[in-house]
């Protein structure tokens, strides 16, 4: 059996998701942000559900310096669905993806690109067009370097067209 086997037409349903904006430099190394999350959530009086999940939008353009845009946040459920989110943070009710690629990864947390580049290389074979987001579920942290993580990438809708 392959160490990553990529699966079609997967579902990712968050519900409740408090996020916020991180720079592409922390993403991973979130701790400090993970904090400043979990102390917003406790101050506001509200829980967290599940683990940690982090998005990335991909490469959405460039800045004047030619830097990418890219969109990366982390994002977490909590147990309430009234929640009054102001800047830095952001709140959906809900977050669904009907079709992605899916990838479960259980090693070291520094080979990770692995399970990224998996699910493009699966879908350049496939002819399958993703959006250039993911999601990033952060089951369990082993505390040795070693993680197990889902990895979403939601697939393009096709279009199609009805003849007249």
């Amino acid at each position: 059996m392959p160490k990553l086997e990529v699966k079609e037409n997967k579902i990712l349903k968050l519900t409740n998701v408090l996020s916020r904006k991180t720079a592409d430099k922390e993403v991973f190394n979130s701790d400090k942000q993970m904090r400043m999350i979990q102390n917003w959530i406790k101050v506001k009086g509200y829980k967290s559900k599940g683990p940690l999940i982090v998005y990335s939008s991909g490469v959405k353009g460039a800045e004047a310096n030619g830097s990418p845009i890219i969109d990366n946040r982390l994002l977490v459920q909590l147990d309430n669905e009234k929640i009054t989110a102001e800047y830095p943070y952001k709140f959906e009710q809900l977050i669904r993806l009907e079709k992605c690629l899916f990838v479960r990864f259980d090693d070291n947390f520094k080979k990770m690109q692995f399970a990224v580049n998996g699910i493009h290389f699966f879908a350049y074979n496939n002819d399958i067009e993703l959006t250039g987001e993911s999601y990033t579920v952060l089951i369990e942290d082993y505390h040795n370097g070693n993680i197990l993580a889902d990895v979403f990438m939601p697939v393009k809708h096709k279009i199609e067209i009805a003849n007249e």
